[in-house]
């Protein structure tokens, strides 16, 4: 799983697999029949994971708790592997499948349109859109660190952590029919001057 989240699959090597596996290549070969092979099975049983925490929708719960929920999860180094697989994926053009079994709608979606029925957020916003939006929230810091350490000024991992759910949580309110409130300090324009 490692190797593959780290040089993707054109850069994965079996040798560096079945050491730090302490496993024979004849083994990996009779188990799994190629590199593909093993690729297909970690890359599965990730997405089954992935189906399991995010896609599999809890739709009665606040939208808010439920999005809280997603930072956390993906913080653990189980999902940051999962985004770097994924982005190894769209950067060498696989034809990888979603990170959802076909046939399924992600969670998420289902969340914001149940949020929608609630009135919980504007019904006539996009949820597509949203979840979009919602996901790059969750995601970016760990799929581009460098960057995500630019736009912050370097600020500390907690702090942006507790930053993020501050946007999440203001954001929920301002997409509801509630009164506008004010932006947590982290996410107030301050008046800075682009880059």
């Amino acid at each position: 799983m490692r190797e593959f989240a780290k040089y993707g699959f054109a850069g994965a090597r079996v040798e560096r697999i079945v050491n730090r596996a302490d496993v024979s290549p004849r083994s990996l070969y009779y188990h799994f029949g190629s590199k593909q092979g093993l690729y297909d099975a970690v890359r599965e049983r990730l997405r089954s994971q992935h189906f399991e925490d995010f896609v599999r929708g809890v739709t009665d719960e606040p939208l808010v708790d439920r999005l809280l929920a997603n930072i956390d999860v993906a913080m653990t180094p189980r999902w940051q592997t999962w985004a770097r697989l994924l982005m190894w994926e769209a950067l060498d053009g696989g034809a990888g499948s979603a990170p959802y079994p076909d046939g399924t709608v992600p969670g998420d979606l289902l969340a914001i349109r149940a949020a929608q029925e609630r009135g919980e957020i504007d019904p006539d916003l996009d949820p597509h859109v949203l979840t979009l939006a919602f996901i790059a929230i969750t995601f970016w810091p760990t799929m581009f660190p460098q960057s995500t350490r630019r736009l912050t000024d370097g600020m500390p991992a907690d702090e942006l952590l507790q930053a993020r759910k501050d946007l999440l949580r203001a954001l929920v309110r301002r997409l509801g029919d509630q009164a506008p409130e004010q932006l947590p300090a982290a996410v107030a324009p301050a008046g800075e001057q682009p880059r």
